[in-house]
């Protein structure tokens, strides 16, 4: 019995080594090492929120990843202020507090049904409960916590959209050019 020929199998390293999956992952390895560089040099105690939004913002093309990037921006700009507010109307009063976060999650739920920027109420739904415990009993610490976590959202997304449109870039905008003509045909 011989064996069959597999010399014609052997993979092509050169053609395999930048795939749209090697590149994709690059750019979030690049952009992930390069915002935990920043937030650890500038001291901010919590740098995986800046690797968080990385993760949950890279798309394979830059304008979805802006898009995402902004929509999680703008999302945790709310939940900042809504924290905040609750913060600061009932410090000592948790019932009142809990009730009024409760309905502000549950509008968000209400809001995510039907639209095309879901993930801004996403964020700001799940955001709200974590920013508003964050900072435990001192109303100085829940001020800091708060602003940390929305400079190192800020920090993940613009560092992945620097990285996404410097190296490798790739844009739909041929697609849906092309994909405009059949429809207008």
């Amino acid at each position: 019995m011989t064996m069959p020929d597999r010399s014609n199998l052997k993979p092509r390293y050169d053609r395999m080594i930048l795939t749209d999956r090697f590149k994709l992952a690059f750019k979030t390895a690049l952009a992930m090492v390069i915002a935990y560089g920043v937030a650890l040099a500038m001291d901010w105690s919590n740098p995986y929120w800046a690797g968080l939004a990385i993760v949950l913002c890279g798309f394979s093309t830059s304008g979805e990843s802006l898009f995402k990037g902004l929509l999680r921006i703008s999302g945790t700009l709310v939940a900042l202020v809504v924290s905040l507010t609750l913060i600061a109307l009932y410090p000592q009063e948790r019932w009142a507090f809990m009730a009024f976060m409760s309905l502000f999650i549950g509008v968000c739920i209400y809001m995510q049904m039907g639209t095309s920027r879901w993930y801004f109420w996403y964020v700001a739904a799940f955001s709200v409960p974590l920013l508003s415990v964050a900072g435990g009993a001192n109303g100085l610490n829940d001020f800091e916590v708060v602003m940390l976590r929305l400079q190192e959202t800020i920090l993940g997304v613009v560092t992945y959209t620097l990285v996404s449109i410097t190296l490798w870039p790739l844009s739909s905008r041929e697609t849906f050019k092309e994909t405009v003509a059949i429809l207008v045909d």
